[in-house]
């Protein structure tokens, strides 16, 4: 595929794709696949959230499209139908620019202005780098307008499973309908209780919002740390029939603008930094 900057070191090799939304398109370790690779751009049409990691913010659903903020209501496009929701915010179809780049490392940046993806302007810097360890990603949210900004960030991060096996530090189910939270979290199912301990990722049929009990997931022998702001992990595996299970961090609730404590704010000129890292175990 055109348009892949490739990072090598030691037994990693990972793809950045700048103008697919700054999407780190595969990583390899040893020639394996830790994450479902895009190979080919037809994926996108089919689904573009379920090939490496996309940057995803306002993350999840934002119901109806709307929310108020210090008064002032906001829209953003409705584009699931079926939950009647603005889904995962526009940023993985932005091209970022190549502030710096070198045979292990790129750092990249986007600069919404003027409502063009989201209704405040921010600025989002980007750091993937690879040593002989694996993959550290920072990513760093400026907000550059001249009023507070809420958002919400998750990383889709959506390993591939040749074996399945997966650990995922969670504590409570953020209670849903039509995958829109209620308000209300309650207990782990008996097979969410697995996730913590140790499970299959095939042939389980996984979709849920969880509060953060910890901030390190394995997946086979790979493993994958997120930094402390990280406050909830989301999962979905097309009900355990895929390839594929995505385990991604994220930052604030699902329709967390529409949630008073469900979202971050960033005052003008204010910067959120958020780190994750892939290794082998």
């Amino acid at each position: 595929m055109k348009d892949v900057i490739v990072l090598k070191k030691g037994p990693w090799v990972a793809g950045v794709c700048p103008r697919l939304g700054g999407n780190l398109v595969y990583l390899l370790y040893n020639s394996k696949n830790v994450l479902r690779p895009l190979v080919d751009e037809s994926q996108i049409d089919t689904n573009p959230y379920l090939q490496g990691s996309p940057i995803l913010l306002p993350a999840n659903r934002t119901y109806e499209g709307k929310f108020t903020f210090e008064g002032v209501e906001y829209t953003l496009p409705l584009n699931e139908p079926r939950t009647n929701s603005h889904l995962h915010g526009l940023v993985l179809f932005q091209s970022f620019f190549v502030v710096d780049q070198t045979d292990t490392s790129i750092t990249m940046k986007f600069v919404n202005k003027n409502g063009a993806v989201y209704p405040f302007d921010f600025e989002m810097t980007v750091t993937y780098s690879v040593d002989d360890n694996g993959l550290s990603q920072e990513f760093d949210i400026k907000n550059i307008g001249d009023k507070n900004m809420p958002y919400t960030f998750c990383l889709h991060t959506t390993f591939a499973i040749p074996y399945g096996q997966f650990t995922f530090p969670v504590k409570e189910r953020q209670e849903a309908i039509n995958d829109i939270p209620t308000g209300r979290y309650i207990e782990l199912t008996d097979v969410e209780k697995k996730f913590v301990t140790g499970s299959p990722a095939r042939d389980v049929a996984m979709c849920g919002y969880y509060s953060a009990a910890g901030h390190t997931v394995t997946v086979d022998d790979f493993v994958y740390t997120v930094s402390e702001n990280f406050d909830h992990w989301i999962t979905w595996n097309a009900w355990g029939k895929d390839d594929y299970v995505c385990l991604e961090p994220q930052a604030g609730k699902v329709n967390g603008l529409n949630i008073p404590d469900g979202h971050l704010v960033l005052t003008p000129g204010q910067s959120h930094v958020y780190t994750t890292k892939y290794s082998h175990a």
